[in-house]
């Protein structure tokens, strides 16, 4: 061993962590938490337990709830007192400690009005000192949703349609159509919004054939609550009903608007019948939430969505004819797109769809001009406020396209865009360029750019950087040759004077 010291180190730094990794901490417990997840309805209180082993009073250790960041607790306690200024947004009122049984190591978080967001993972950690502990508990919410109603759309060409529609659901429930012998029935199509209030809303649609006799049922199951709620419909009956034979018209041809203007969604029956009695809902892809939804003569807000509160009013001087107009306010480019305008009662439903294409006309292109290291000329066009994404095309002066070398387009935060091209102009005999930016629809707007004009500018512009070094030379080449020359000059002198008085001719001193 005295010859081999490495392996003596070796050997005793071996030994060193066998002893540090069986040693156990003077204080050392563990944390557990419960067996099962913990379900809540929404709404309801959710009581979050965790215990510390072997039991022991939690007096002097730091005992902190959280969910991803331990920095940002829900709440969180130090020596018997609550830590402020910690907490996670969203919990400060709702979050509670519970000290029943902190003497044997028991804590518990109480949340209180449980809400969507808050289901997931919790973790409970105990710490004394630089020593810590934890354990998890799962927190599953849940909400049964509203009582299912069933919209029957046709007959049609395709069939009839059965829309099954319900809202409050948490988390995303399922849904299946039954026939009166208790078989699935395969759904056409499903959707699942998710509300302001973290609740989804859920649209299932069923196609039948139009000579169906059956009584068809619609069930929405919550796996968490093991629940499902249930309507069912007789389609005989429903397809003898007022609304069953008519058919709602719209416009058409699309609807173009600009930013800024009033959007008008028209609508009527036919054959024409008073609608009076009649639910009238205009939407975009869903029933709900809706643009608008007008029953028994009034407004029904609390199922618009959003970005239409305060902008929509109807025009119903002509309901008696069937007859309804939608005016949306300050049309905006998330307005752009389809509408379905549907009559409905007694749960039968017609409609109409309907296009709307907004625009945007931007400003007037900006060209600006930047001089490249080998010669050539980079030019830039931008403008802002164009809805749809507009086209961009650089022409030279016959009026022939030139390929941009690059384009990019932004869109603010109002849905409208921003553009900007670059041209790269090496060829000289490319001159007056045009950068057009237009719409679909034939708005354009553009400017002209004298590329041959602004060559001229640019050696002007150069000249001066040229010729002041040059005069500068030549005024520093005379001052370094003026006292040679003033030399010459007094010896050309003398010799002249010399030759005057020997009586030489001057003609002659380039001889002598």
């Amino acid at each position: 061993m005295a010859d081999c010291p490495g392996y003596s180190l070796s050997g005793v730094a071996a030994s060193l962590l066998f002893i540090l990794l069986t040693v156990k901490h003077p204080d050392e417990f563990r944390v557990v938490g419960p067996a099962h997840p913990v379900l809540t309805r929404v709404g309801e209180d959710a009581l979050l337990t965790c215990q510390l082993l072997p039991k022991r009073t939690t007096a002097h250790m730091e005992v902190r709830w959280y969910r991803s960041d331990p920095n940002t607790p829900v709440i969180a306690h130090r020596d018997g007192a609550e830590v402020s200024g910690l907490q996670m947004e969203g919990y400060r009122g709702r979050a509670e400690w519970t000290e029943d049984s902190t003497d044997e190591g028991s804590v518990a978080l109480k949340i209180r009005q449980v809400q969507p967001g808050d289901d997931g993972q919790y973790w409970c950690r105990f710490q004394e000192g630089d020593y810590w502990r934890e354990a998890s508990v799962l927190l599953q919410v849940a909400a049964l949703g509203s009582s299912p109603n069933i919209h029957v759309k046709g007959p049609g060409d395709g069939g009839v349609q059965l829309v099954c529609t319900s809202q409050g659901w948490f988390p995303v429930p399922e849904v299946y159509w039954e026939d009166t012998r208790e078989e699935k029935l395969l759904s056409f199509s499903e959707n699942h919004v998710l509300g302001e209030d973290g609740l989804f809303y859920v649209e299932d649609t069923l196609v039948v054939r139009n000579d169906t006799s059956e009584t068809i049922s619609c069930l929405i199951y919550n796996h968490g609550l093991k629940e499902a709620k249930e309507a069912t419909i007789a389609l005989p009956e429903k397809l003898q009903t007022e609304l069953a034979s008519s058919r709602v018209i719209g416009p058409s041809q699309p609807i173009l608007v600009q930013v800024g203007e009033n959007i008008e969604l028209t609508c009527h029956l036919s054959p024409r019948t008073d609608a009076q009695s009649m639910e009238v809902r205009w939407v975009r892809s869903h029933y709900y939430p809706a643009v608008h939804v007008y029953v028994d003569g009034a407004h029904s807000a609390e199922e618009q969505m959003v970005g239409y509160r305060g902008r929509t009013v109807v025009m119903s001087d002509a309901i008696h004819e069937g007859n309804l107009t939608l005016r949306i306010h300050d049309a905006r480019p998330s307005d752009d797109g389809q509408y379905r305008c549907l009559f409905g009662k007694d749960g039968v439903y017609q409609e109409a769809r309907m296009d709307v294409q907004v625009m945007a006309v931007g400003s007037t292109p900006r060209i600006t001009q930047e001089v490249l290291k080998d010669g050539g000329v980079q030019l830039r066009c931008a403008s802002d406020g164009w809805f749809p994404r507009p086209h961009v095309q650089w022409r030279g002066r016959d009026g022939k396209a030139i390929p941009s070398f690059s384009e990019a387009f932004h869109q603010e935060s109002e849905g409208l865009f921003q553009v900007e091209t670059l041209l790269l102009v090496t060829n000289n005999s490319v001159v007056n360029v045009t950068c057009s930016i237009s719409l679909t629809g034939g708005e354009e707007k553009a400017a002209r750019f004298p590329l041959s004009d602004s060559k001229i500018a640019l050696l002007w512009m150069a000249l001066p950087v040229l010729v002041l070094p040059l005069a500068m030379a030549v005024d520093l080449l005379k001052v370094k040759r003026r006292p040679k020359d003033q030399k010459h000059h007094s010896n050309q002198q003398n010799l002249k004077n010399d030759e005057s008085h020997r009586g030489l001719p001057s003609d002659k001193k380039l001889w002598l």
